[in-house]
């Protein structure tokens, strides 16, 4: 899975994203982890890819960080911004 980038933009304001869907005017702001999840979905990555890299980056359980990025990729669908094979 992959963040899509045809009519998405996004801006960084002190380590959080607003990410924008231009083509339908549907925005999304993230916290800090959720930049770092986003910023890693610009390339394809699994659920196993997410949740390492917020265990390695706030050195937390790996079942919390699974729940955060579940939760965020979910969010993710929900505004269909997310490319999923």
């Amino acid at each position: 899975m992959k963040l899509r980038t045809d009519g998405v933009t996004w801006q960084d304001v002190d380590g959080e994203l607003v990410i924008l869907d231009m083509e339908s005017s549907v925005y999304l702001t993230t916290n800090v982890s959720g930049a770092l999840l986003a910023k890693s979905l610009r390339e394809d990555r699994t659920m196993a890819d997410l949740v390492s890299a917020l265990s390695a980056e706030y050195g937390i359980d790996a079942m919390i960080a699974e729940r955060d990025a579940q939760a965020f990729v979910q969010r993710l669908r929900e505004k269909k911004l997310l490319l999923e094979d």
